[in-house]
C-alpha cells in the first residue's frame, strides 16, 4: 500500500495505520479511479470509506465473524461486494483490494465442501521433508493429517470458486482485456508450532497478550496445511518458505498467458511504483522503497537495482537482505546465532550456509543491512497481537 518497509513503522500498521505516508489507493483516487477495499482490513483503526482515498470499504473483522458465510466459502460475501463494486464502476477506471481471509486461521469450510475431498488420503512420502515435519507435529498434537488436509483443501477450493466468479464477471462486462488482476499472498503458510495454550512462555516470547486458546481452537490450528514444497520455514520467518509467495498476473491484452518467470525478483514493496508506472501516475521514486517491476509483468525480466530487506518490528531482532542471488540473515543481540548466507538461485531450500566461503559477500551485505537497521525506529509501540 505504501511501498515502505513494514519495520519502518514505529507502530504496527495493522493497529496504527500508515500515518502520513501516501498509499496507492490515494494516488489512484486522485488520478480519477474509483477505489474499494473488500475483505480483511488490518491497516489501522479507522475502518471506513474515505480512509486512504477509498470510496468503499467492506471488511471482515479479526475474529472472522462479520460478512462470513456458512453455506458457501467463508469469504463469499466479500467477493459479492467486490463484484458489485466492479459492476457499479465498469464505465470508468477502478481499483480494488480483495483481501481474502482464506487461508488464515480459523479455517472454516462448509461441510458440503469438505465432503468434496472425503476420499483424500495423504501419502506423506510424496511430500518434502519440511512438510513431513509438519505432519509429525500434527500427529504429535493428536491430529489426523488427512482430516486436516481435507479441511484445508476445502477452504482453498472455496477461494478458487470466488476468484473464478470475479474473473467471470469481469469477462461478462467486457472488461477482460483492459483489467489487470493480480493474485498474491502476504507470506508463506503458518507452521504448526508448539501449543501456545500449553506454553505461556511461548506466548510471552511472541509478544502476545491474548489469553490461552481453547483446546478446540488449538486443534483447529492443525488445519493449517499450507505447503511450500522443499522450502525452509514459513509465516513470520525470513527463510524462503516465509517470504516466497505466489504472484500471478492476468491481463490478456498485455501479459503473455502461461508464462512462468523464474528470473525476476519482485516484492510487495514494488506494488505502488509498478502500478503508478502502468497507470501513468507520476511519483518521485526517491519517496518510495520499491521499484517499477512492470517489465516482468509484460513478459520481460526485471533486474533489481535496490536490495530487499526483512525484519520483525522489534528492536534487536534479526534482519535479512536479498541482493542478486545472495540472501543474508543477520542475527542481532536478541536472537543470537550465526550469520547465514545462501545462494538462492542454486539453493532455494537454504541448506548450504556459504558465509565461511564468501566473507567478501558477507561483509558487503552486513554493511548494507546494518545501515538499513540504523534508519529504523529505536522503539516500537507495543500493541495487542492482532494476527492470531
Amino acid at each position: 500500500m505504501t511501498s515502505r518497509w513494514p519495520a519502518s513503522f514505529a507502530t504496527y500498521p495493522a493497529n496504527g495505520g500508515f500515518g502520513e505516508r501516501v498509499t496507492i489507493t490515494e494516488l489512484l483516487h486522485k488520478a480519477g479511479y474509483a477505489t474499494g477495499h473488500f475483505g480483511k482490513w488490518h491497516i489501522g483503526p479507522e475502518e471506513k470509506a474515505g480512509v486512504y482515498g477509498l470510496d468503499a470499504v467492506r471488511s471482515i473483522d479479526e475474529a472472522g465473524k462479520k460478512m462470513i458465510e456458512t453455506t458457501r466459502g467463508r469469504d463469499a460475501r466479500v467477493y459479492d461486494e467486490a463484484i458489485r463494486f466492479i459492476e457499479q464502476h465498469k464505465a470508468g477506471p477502478f481499483y480494488l483490494n480483495i483481501w481474502s481471509h482464506i487461508s488464515h486461521h480459523k479455517i472454516a469450510p462448509p461441510a458440503s465442501y469438505v465432503d468434496k475431498f472425503k476420499d483424500v488420503v495423504v501419502d506423506e512420502s510424496k511430500f518434502a521433508a519440511p512438510m513431513r515435519a509438519k505432519f509429525a507435529a500434527c500427529k504429535a498434537r493428536g491430529g489426523d493429517v488427512s482430516e486436516h488436509m481435507r479441511r484445508y483443501l476445502a477452504d482453498i477450493h472455496t477461494m478458487d470458486e470466488d476468484i473464478g466468479r470475479v474473473l467471470k464477471r469481469v469477462d461478462e462486462l467486457g472488461l477482460r482485456d483492459n483489467t489487470v488482476v493480480v493474485f498474491s499472498s502476504d507470506q508463506g503458510p503458518a507452521p504448526l508450532e508448539a501449543s501456545a495454550m500449553k506454553d505461556p512462555e511461548a506466548r510471552k516470547q511472541k509478544g502476545r497478550n491474548s489469553k490461552p486458546q481453547s483446546a478446540e481452537s488449538e486443534h483447529s490450528r492443525l488445519d493449517s496445511m499450507g505447503y511450500v514444497a522443499g522450502l525452509r520455514g514459513g509465516k513470520t520467518g525470513m527463510y524462503e518458505g516465509g517470504v516466497r509467495v505466489p504472484w500471478i498476473v492476468r491481463w490478456p491484452a498485455r501479459v503473455p498467458a502461461g508464462r512462468v518467470d523464474e528470473k525476476s525478483v519482485l516484492s510487495g514493496i514494488d506494488w505502488l511504483p509498478t502500478l503508478c508506472a502502468i497507470t501513468d501516475v507520476k511519483i518521485s521514486t526517491g519517496d518510495f522503497e520499491g521499484e517499477d517491476t512492470s517489465a516482468a509483468w509484460f513478459g520481460g525480466t526485471h533486474t533489481r537495482t535496490r536490495s530487499l530487506f526483512w525484519k520483525p518490528s522489534s528492536p534487536g531482532s534479526s534482519a535479512g537482505i536479498r541482493e542478486a542471488q545472495w540472501k543474508l540473515i543477520y542475527p542481532t543481540r536478541k536472537n543470537g546465532g550465526d550469520l547465514e548466507l545462501y545462494d538462492i538461485t542454486t539453493d532455494p531450500a537454504e541448506v548450504n550456509n556459504l558465509a565461511a566461503q564468501h566473507p567478501d559477500v558477507v561483509q558487503h551485505l552486513s554493511t548494507k543491512v546494518q545501515a538499513w537497521v540504523a534508519t529504523l525506529p529505536k522503539e516500537y509501540i507495543k500493541t495487542n497481537d492482532v494476527d492470531k
